[in-house]
C-alpha cells in the first residue's frame, strides 16, 4: 500500500492546527503594532468588549485566507512514498504564503478605511470600548479576507496541479 495519502492528510491536519495557531497569535501581535496607542493584549484583561470583537475578527479574517492553502485537491496529485514530501513542502509555502498575504491585506485594509473615514478615529473608539466601531471594523476586516481568500485560491488552483 502506497501511505503517501495518508500521511499527506495528517500531515495538512497538523500543519493546519501549528500555523493556524501561529497565525491566530501573529496576526493580533501585528495588529497590536499596527494600532495606534491601543494595547490590545490590556485591552483584553480589561473587558474592552470592541477591542475583542476586532480582534476575533482578525482571527476570523486570517484563517478565511489561508484556507484555501488546505482546501486543494490533493487526493488527485501523485505524491507517491517519495514525493509526500514535496507536496508537505509545498502545502507548508502556501500556508505561509497565506499567512503573509491575509495579514497584510487585512492591516491595508484597516489603514485604508481608517485614512477614507477622517470623520472617525476607529482606533480611539476601540480604545474607549466602542461597539459599533468594533463591529464596523469586523465587517472590513472578514469581508477583505474573504475576498483575499477567493483570489488566493485560484492562484493555489492555478499553479499547483503544475508541481504534481
Amino acid at each position: 500500500m502506497d501511505w503517501g495519502y495518508p500521511i499527506l492528510l495528517f500531515a495538512q491536519l497538523v500543519i493546519a492546527i501549528v500555523l493556524g495557531a501561529v497565525a491566530t497569535y501573529l496576526s493580533i501581535v501585528l495588529l497590536n503594532r499596527a494600532t495606534r496607542g491601543i494595547d490590545e493584549w490590556q485591552a483584553l484583561r480589561d473587558g474592552n468588549v470592541a477591542v475583542g470583537i476586532v480582534l476575533g475578527a482578525m482571527v476570523i479574517g486570517v484563517v478565511s485566507v489561508l484556507r484555501p492553502a488546505l482546501n486543494l485537491p490533493i487526493a488527485g496529485w501523485d505524491v507517491g512514498s517519495i514525493r509526500v514530501w514535496v507536496a508537505l513542502g509545498v502545502e507548508a509555502v502556501q500556508m505561509l504564503l497565506g499567512l503573509v498575504l491575509a495579514v497584510l491585506s487585512i492591516l491595508f485594509a484597516v489603514w485604508l478605511f481608517d485614512r477614507l473615514t477622517t470623520q472617525l478615529d476607529e482606533f480611539a473608539e476601540l480604545e474607549r470600548g466602542n461597539v459599533a466601531v468594533a463591529a464596523l471594523l469586523a465587517g472590513v476586516i472578514i469581508g477583505v479576507s474573504l475576498l483575499v481568500g477567493v483570489a488566493l485560491e485560484g492562484m493555489f488552483q492555478l499553479v499547483t496541479p503544475y508541481l504534481f
